[in-house]
């Protein structure tokens, strides 16, 4: 090598570092730049993984543990970025001057340039690494299940025999017993029995899971391909009928040992269509089918000629029985006592009739039940199957109803589909636009009502409950007697073929023009007819008719009474001229509708109540300014929509009810290519009078008004949850908002709040004292959450009427409170939760938390570096905490040596019943031996995966135990636990005289024999393990404080 070479070679190793250096100067710009870029593409990135993975999570899918590393590093990478963004601000803010020739700061551009280099491309490596995994998940562990127990269930001699027929033949390993039928007449109680037929094959371990559809007379494959799928816990991926039934066979096929309840069959129906396996395959699965149906020839036809099994009717001995306990009615005399036999003698044995008679008549005086008597001998039942009989039964509770509006919300109930859950909130909507509902001035006041007349049938067993409380549902029989009631009224006439299968428009000899309700929805109409004449129509419900792509120009010309309408879910582009005749219009629902174009809908001048959730439109026409009389707008989910614009929502002056959650949110923003036309501001929606509901989405804290008037939205409520999502601090928040909106929140959660500093100052500021439910995620915070300097320590009670703390991936956090909290602050929370606060250390709770945690119940602390929970140094001598837990669940805590620390004597955990702890690998005890003396409540201990662990109780010298006694504990579960050898190091006896479950799995060195119970113990029971598993993975509702 020549000297010049070598020089040159010198000269560019030494320059090229400096040149590098000066590159970060000279492009310190460029590089911020592409720095924001990356993190705004990580934080895309991550968003989406997350959804995944809660996606899964709702399928109780496992999540892979390569995608959870993935997540920790794209968080606290993200987290680095943020800190980077901040501290650029920051830098920018300091040396910002205001004279020109000042220069920057190039010590400070150096370094962040260089940071930003640096970071940036390890984002774009995390991103990369995202596309290594094509799937966040495994697949789901199957887990038992079964339907919902249908309430209370009283076994007569009827219904005992039916029971251990189905029992045998669902027990029978012959290849003949694949199918059981069960028949018998409506309303004999088929449905309940076979739920409880369903709960017994599951409790005695014959089937791993029980899954449950309803048929009914006009079939539904989608609706019972979905309830089969739910029961299996499958999410249908396919649109088309045999994509999904191909899917649910492959999952009945893989699960195995299925039981599938198929109710209210009317006629032969193909299996296979559903994605039932039928033959050798059902056999393949060690699966069965059990039918219930009220034609015993579908028994035969559908293959189960040799297991059908009758329900038969009560008997007159156990009639009465169940006929004095339902009616709760004491006769105080041998006569009364006569007469309500007779009427239950009426009721022929049937279980529906009987309940609803004896509902109708149970606090009437005798002179009613003689009356209701008479009237039950009249109706004649020439038909074996004694249907006449149940259905004049049912009209008689019906006519007993007091109200008349509740004989309306019972004949209403009937327009909609069989089996049908039916909403309270559409009963009440369409209620207040038919006027069912007297003495109401709001709609508020008009949901009440409904409530109410809702709870009567059912007191009635007229309605039957959901399991969700917000509908109910119409045994079939009782619907065919309201479609028949509402068919034969003088006043109200009804026509209700609501799912029943029809492709044309009704077709009958009558015309059109007695009906005052019209319900044909859930069909496959595919032209509606050009003018009908209903001149008495008030209700018309046309939605989910699927083909439907059309309404003709003239179709409302001669409907001008209606006061009703409900076109939701029909894929029309356009609405009919005809629409804007329909000047007596209250009620009108559009949801999911494709027109985009609603200005037509201007016209309708007594429109009170307007749904269009989830439509197409994608502005708010000026036209609708013209609907004064409009009290709610529902415009959720309609993602379309960018412009509202000024001076339309505020001509609303009827509007009591605003929802435009996931929808508009960029109030005030100047329209896209102008510079002077503007959106709506929020400022039209306080100058609105009646007001009281406001659920609306915000872009930014720039939206809020500063300069509102402070009353002026004291009376709107923040929804029916009281909830608040922000991403800000309430010093960004206009006094106004936090006294309309923050001050009566009851749960608020701080999502990604990258300068959440002092949760006191938000509680300060934000005038939380109400608050009951507090959630703070993914923020970025100072080391400690709830830092209290001695020259700034409150002196009232902070978060006194709080029930519940969730800490969730607070990445900065290293302590939870510093310093002495006042008396009575927190003082009512039940619940606390800290997961993935990774830098969180030493003691979970201090002494300064403990003290004021009298009345906490459940405490779930998991992916943390803490060393301990409980530091109990610092406490009042003479004093115990605690006594209140309930529940303490650790899981994931890497650093976690010991659950306390310090004197032990201070912990009561007299009401502690549940213990779970998971992956602690460097606890090498949980309890000690005093400690063990007060788990007087200890129901289930659960430990599992902690490598260090060599007892459960810890050996102390200076206690020695002759016995350990755990009264209360039932189950026990040990499990890849490698080192644990015995339950106390010590020789001591072990007496859990109500253990009835003990699981040890991966324990080598554990001995189970020690254990003295006065139960029959089940060892490593598979199911009652599988329950434990899947309660192991249900999240809390945050709900659940909050009422």
């Amino acid at each position: 090598m020549d000297v010049a070479s070598f020089s040159r070679d010198a000269l560019e190793c030494f320059c090229r570092p400096v040149l590098q250096e000066i590159d970060y100067l000279l492009h310190y710009t460029k590089n911020i730049n592409e720095f924001k870029d990356q993190a705004r593409r990580l934080n895309a990135v991550v968003s989406d993984v997350k959804h995944a993975v809660e996606q899964a999570e709702r399928n109780r899918e496992g999540i892979k543990n390569e995608v959870q590393v993935w997540l920790q590093r794209a968080n606290k990478k993200a987290t680095e970025a943020q800190n980077l963004l901040d501290n650029e601000v920051q830098a920018n803010r300091n040396h910002r001057c205001a004279c020109a020739c000042c220069s920057p700061d190039w010590l400070s551009r150096h370094k962040l340039s260089k940071q930003a280099v640096s970071i940036g491309k390890e984002m774009g490596v995390i991103c990369e690494e995202k596309k290594s995994f094509e799937t966040v998940s495994l697949p789901a562990i199957p887990e038992p299940t079964a339907p919902a127990p249908a309430g209370h269930f009283m076994s007569f001699e009827s219904t005992k025999n039916a029971m251990e027929d189905i029992l045998k033949a669902l027990k029978d390993d012959n290849n003949n017993t694949n199918i059981v039928g069960v028949h018998g007449m409506g309303g004999v109680g088929k449905t309940t029995m076979v739920k409880q037929v369903a709960e017994k094959v599951m409790t005695e371990g014959h089937f791993h899971r029980v899954v449950m559809a309803t048929v009914s007379q006009t079939v539904n494959l989608k609706k019972i391909q979905s309830s089969i799928a739910d029961g299996l816990e499958l999410l249908l991926t396919k649109k088309s009928d045999e994509g999904r039934a191909k899917e649910l066979r492959e999952k009945i096929m893989a699960d195995k040992r299925i039981l599938i309840i198929l109710d209210d069959v009317w006629e032969w129906i193909d299996l296979s269509s559903i994605g039932i396996p039928i033959g050798s395959d059902l056999e393949v699965c060690e699966s069965k089918i059990l039918l219930t149906t009220r034609r015993e020839h579908v028994c035969n036809s559908m293959g189960c000629k040799e297991n059908r099994i009758h329900l038969n009717i009560l008997s007159p001995e156990d009639s009465w029985d169940l006929f004095i306990k339902t009616a709760g009615t004491v006769f105080d005399s041998t006569e009364f006592e006569a007469v309500a036999r007779e009427v239950a003698g009426e009721c022929q044995g049937l279980p529906l009739a009987l309940v609803t008679v004896a509902r109708a008549l149970g606090d009437k005086d005798e002179e009613e039940w003689k009356k209701a008597a008479r009237r039950l001998k009249r109706s004649v039942s020439p038909n074996p199957d004694h249907q006449e009989k149940v259905t004049e039964c049912i009209k008689l509770s019906y006519d007993f109803l007091k109200d008349r509006e509740a004989k309306a919300c019972f004949l209403m109930c009937c327009l909609f589909p069989e089996d049908h859950n039916i909403s309270k909130e559409v009963l009440a909507r369409y209620g207040m636009g038919l006027r069912l509902f007297h003495h109401v001035d709001t709609l508020d006041e008009a949901r009440g009502d409904a409530d109410t007349f809702t709870k009567n049938l059912i007191d009635s067993g007229l309605l039957l409950k959901c399991d969700e409380d917000a509908f109910v549902k119409m045994h079939d029989v009782v619907r065919d007697t309201a479609k028949l009631i509402s068919s034969s009224g003088n006043e109200e006439l009804f026509m209700a073929q609501a799912g029943s299968a029809l492709e044309e428009w009704p077709r009958r000899d009558t015309q059109f023009e007695s009906y005052t309700a019209l319900s044909v929805m859930f069909n496959d109409i595919k032209r509606l007819p050009d003018e009908p004449v209903c001149p008495k129509l008030q209700a018309l419900l046309l939605q989910e008719n699927k083909n439907l792509r059309e309404i003709p120009s003239g179709f409302f010309n001669r409907m001008n009474t209606l006061k009703v309408l409900d076109i939701s879910g029909l894929p029309i582009l356009s609405l009919p001229p005809s629409i804007r005749l329909l000047e007596n219009l209250c009620t009108l629902y559009m949801d999911r509708c494709k027109s985009k174009d609603i200005s037509i809908l201007g016209g309708l001048k007594k429109l009170e109540i307007l749904s269009l959730n989830r439509s197409l439109i994608n502005t708010f026409p000026e036209e609708l300014a013209e609907l004064t009389e409009l009290r709610m707008l529902d415009m959720r989910s309609c993602e379309y929509i960018q412009t509202i614009s000024p001076n339309i929502i505020s001509r609303l002056h009827g509007l009591e009810e605003l929802y435009l959650q996931g929808s508009f949110c960029q109030w005030g923003n100047r329209l896209g290519g102008t510079n002077e036309e503007r959106n709506a501001s929020l400022e039209e929606l306080i100058n609105l009078p009646q007001l009281t509901v406001l659920n609306i989405d915000i872009e930014g804290v720039n939206c809020l008004p500063r300069n509102a008037i402070e009353c002026e939205l004291v009376h709107i409520k923040t929804g029916t949850y009281k909830d608040l999502v922000i991403d800000t601090t309430m010093s960004n928040l206009p006094d106004w908002f936090i006294k309309a909106v923050a001050e009566k929140a009851e749960m608020l959660i701080y999502s990604w709040c990258w300068n959440l500093k002092n949760i006191l100052v938000e509680y300060d500021k934000g005038r939380l004292f109400g608050l009951k439910c507090l959630y703070i995620q993914e923020s970025n915070s100072e080391q400690c959450l709830i830092p209290l300097a001695a020259e700034g320590i409150p002196n009232t009670p902070v978060f006194e009427k709080l029930l519940e703390l969730r800490i969730h991936d607070m990445e900065s956090v290293k302590e939870i409170c510093v310093g002495q909290l006042p008396p009575g602050s927190f003082e009512k929370l039940k619940f606390l939760e800290v997961q993935q606060c990774s830098n969180l250390e030493n003691s979970l709770l201090h002494s300064n938390m403990i003290q004021r945690l009298n009345n906490l119940e459940i405490l779930k602390v998991t992916g943390n570096s803490i060393k301990e929970v409980f530091g109990f140094e610092g406490l009042e001598e003479g004093r115990r905490y605690l006594e209140r837990l309930k529940e303490l669940r650790l899981d994931n805590l890497s650093q976690l040596a010991s659950i306390w620390k310090g004197p032990c004597q201070f912990a009561d955990f007299r009401n502690v019943k549940i213990v779970i702890v998971i992956k602690c690998n460097k606890l090498k005890f949980l309890f000690s031996p005093c400690m063990s003396q007060g788990l007087l409540q200890l129901e289930e201990l659960w430990v599992e995966d902690c490598s260090d662990l060599d007892a459960i109780i810890q050996k102390d010298g200076g206690i020695t135990l002759d016995k350990i006694t755990l009264p209360r504990l039932k189950t026990l579960a040990l499990q890849n636990l490698a080192l644990l050898v015995n339950f106390y190091d010590g020789n001591s006896s072990l007496e859990f005289p109500f253990l009835e479950h003990l699981h040890v799995r991966a324990c080598p060195n554990f001995r189970t024999s020690d254990f003295h119970s006065s139960k029959q113990v089940h060892f490593n029971n598979e199911r009652h393990y599988n329950l434990l598993k899947k309660r192991l993975k249900e999240p809390e509702d945050m709900s659940n404080a909050v009422e």
